[in-house]
């Protein structure tokens, strides 16, 4: 195993060593303002909250079987690592809390009892488990429930908390509009979501991909609450399935990304080889990335939750553990027994549950048109229009579409080039809803700014010969448009190779042409008597570049009378 660790090293580090606090003196969780928590703490304010590394307060749930006691007052100070603020430390206004020392001694049976003398703390102060220490450590506790026992790890936030940009309370002003994902159902609730995570031990979905930490959030009243269930080995699973199947009672929809093909089946799969019928098919999915993904998928690299989190939400990511490397940390965790090696993934499965409520909160204010445009692109207000069409909000839509055409038209007067794809794309919308002056004009704008023949667009040109064609009946101009087409696929026929998806285009121009050439004659009329219109109507291209066509170079000395343009011009010279 130590060439597995060789290779995880950098996902590896522990937490930074703090000073030990003074005994008895209470350990508090900075606080910061929101301003903090968006842009950092100012110079010389300490460093910013971090969910993994603060002080516990606020006790959520019932005791574990090893819970910690707290230290003695006259006993020695907690250790370092539980009181360190972890590396890659992100502002929040609030803390996240952890389980409360206090109320896991009061609730493992122990009596209070006045404070032991000095060399008696450490023995009072002995876990009730061998390995409730290394996991209170990274704030979880083995967890007894009466189907047996797990890890639980338990953070809260409160209300005021942000989240990059977004506080955790913003979800709740909009909550209503995620009806707009199954209009059939009830009304939706904060209190209702659940949102979901899971680490696994591989990529498929089948029986032999297994969750090895599955990560909950809800809203309670105050705060946000994440729940982390984890299990240590295989016979654990059933107890901490057991749990999860209470738990999800109380709520009506789940939330997640990506998880309506991948963590949910994984899921139900599980509860099914442990013979556990529990009904989740109830719960409503809201899966994230399908937004996201007809959001941002032109305008990102990429549209993975980190990516997204980052672009959309403003908070970054630092010493981030991949989840790609989740399942080769629980081997080694599995190998050695080492808890410290699994931090990473808790706060890796942490932060993706808190950007599920940012999220969440950022998809309602779009639905509910009350994010901010003026920072966004002709193609953002396309991709955020038709999305909103498709989640049935004509009006927010045709608004923000309105929006994206004025700023293409500044574009174009700029003398901007626009992408071709976007051009037509709204030539489309604009076709589909009968405002076909709009697509005509920006059918012509993309044949004007193309460059070589060979790249002008056929798409507009076939578009704009149906139009005349079929809207306006002008027979002649539409037979050009085509000839056009035809000589653009010939051009590109030079340069690439030949396909069959070409060979067909082709043939179906071609029969466009003598479709047109039959209109034209039953309608007593050639081409020629059009052709001064037909010249006028058609945008030009551009001319080819300089250096594509032929130019005879001046010379500086005279030509001499026997030089012939070629070998074989024999007229000039005859001798």
């Amino acid at each position: 195993m130590s060439g597995l660790r060789d290779r995880l090293a950098r996902h590896l580090k522990p937490g930074k060593p703090a000073a030990a606090p003074e005994a008895g003196a209470e350990q508090r969780p900075a606080e910061l303002t929101p301003e903090q928590a968006q842009h950092g703490p100012a110079e010389g304010g300490g460093p910013a909250a971090c969910p993994l590394s603060e002080s516990a307060t606020g006790a959520v749930g019932g005791p574990g079987l090893g819970s910690t006691a707290a230290p003695d007052d006259a006993g020695s100070a907690p250790d370092a690592e539980e009181s360190a603020p972890a590396e890659g430390a992100h502002g929040y206004a609030g803390n996240a809390s952890a389980g409360s020392r206090a109320d896991a001694r009061s609730g493992s049976g122990q009596a209070d009892e006045p404070a032991a003398p000095a060399a008696a703390a450490p023995a009072a102060a002995a876990p009730a488990h061998p390995e409730a220490a290394a996991w209170a450590k990274l704030d979880a506790e083995l967890y007894e429930f009466p189907a047996g026992s797990f890890v639980r790890r338990v953070r809260t936030y409160p209300m005021d908390a942000y989240h990059g940009r977004y506080r955790l309370d913003a979800l709740h002003e909009h909550v209503q509009e995620l009806e707009a994902f199954h209009p059939e159902a009830e009304q939706v609730h904060a209190e209702g979501l659940l949102f979901f995570d899971t680490e696994t031990t591989g990529l498929g979905v089948g029986a032999g991909n297994v969750a090895f930490l599955v990560g909950i959030g809800y809203y309670e009243t105050g705060r946000f609450v994440v729940e982390q269930l984890f299990i240590r080995h295989p016979a654990e699973e059933r107890a901490m399935l057991a749990y999860l199947e209470e738990k999800m009672k109380r709520f009506t929809h789940v939330v997640s990304y990506n998880g309506r093909t991948f963590d949910w089946p994984i899921l139900q799969n599980r509860f099914i080889l442990n013979r556990m019928r529990p009904d989740i098919d109830r719960l409503l999915h809201l899966d994230l990335l399908h937004p996201s993904r007809s959001l941002w998928k032109h305008s990102m690299p990429s549209v993975r939750l980190g990516k997204v989190e980052e672009a959309q939400l403003g908070y970054a990511r630092e010493d981030d553990v991949s989840g790609a490397f989740a399942p080769e940390l629980y081997v080694l965790y599995l190998a050695e027994g080492k808890t410290d090696v699994l931090r990473g993934v808790f706060v890796h499965n942490e932060r993706d549950i808190v950007s599920l409520a940012a999220l969440s909160a950022l998809i309602t204010r779009y639905l509910a048109d009350e994010e901010p445009l003026e920072t966004k692109s002709p193609g953002d207000l396309f991709r955020l229009g038709q999305w909103l069409l498709k989640m049935n909000r004509p009006p927010s839509a045709e608004k923000i579409l309105e929006l994206g055409f004025s700023r293409l038209q500044e574009q174009g007067e700029e003398g901007r080039t626009v992408s071709g794809d976007l051009l037509l794309r709204y030539a489309a919308y604009y076709k589909k809803a009968g405002v076909r002056d709009r697509a005509v004009e920006l059918w012509n704008r993309l044949i004007r700014q193309a460059g070589p023949a060979a790249a002008a667009p056929v798409e507009a040109y076939i578009e704009l010969a149906m139009h005349y064609e079929h809207g306006c009946k002008d027979y002649a101009l539409a037979l050009e448009l085509s000839r056009e087409a035809l000589d653009v696929l010939r051009q590109r026929r030079r340069l690439l190779r030949r396909s069959e998806k070409a060979a067909d285009e082709e043939r179906r121009i071609a029969h466009r042409i003598e479709r047109l050439q039959r209109k034209l004659r039953d309608c007593g009329k050639s081409v020629s008597e059009r052709k001064a219109s037909v010249k006028t109507a058609i945008p030009s291209r551009p001319s080819k570049p300089p250096g594509q066509a032929r130019s005879a170079k001046p010379s500086g000395k005279p030509r001499p009378a026997y030089a012939a343009d070629s070998l074989f011009d024999m007229s000039r010279n005859p001798g």
